[in-house]
């Protein structure tokens, strides 16, 4: 869980960084969300056709990892004078 942690700081501290445009950011977080909702859904059924509980908790953990970078992408502000 502290690698999670460490990966969401990275996202937020690179992001304020580059100071993506607003239009950049929401569709990184579109493909983000994408992409956590197909990759919970095939380690969950590969996870399931194999009897495996770890899989199905890091098809969990995948999900919830993009889904709060995604949110984090478009919780940042831009700045007033731009």
């Amino acid at each position: 869980m502290v690698f999670c942690g460490v990966e969401i700081f990275l996202c937020y501290i690179l992001c304020m960084k580059l100071k993506f445009d607003r239009e950049v950011r929401k569709s990184i977080a579109d493909e983000l969300k994408k992409i956590s909702n197909f990759g919970g859904v095939g380690l969950g059924f590969m996870g399931y056709s194999s009897n495996s509980p770890v899989i199905l908790l890091g098809a969990f953990i995948w999900w919830i990892v993009c889904q709060t970078i995604s949110h984090l992408l478009m919780s940042i502000q831009d700045e007033e004078g731009e």
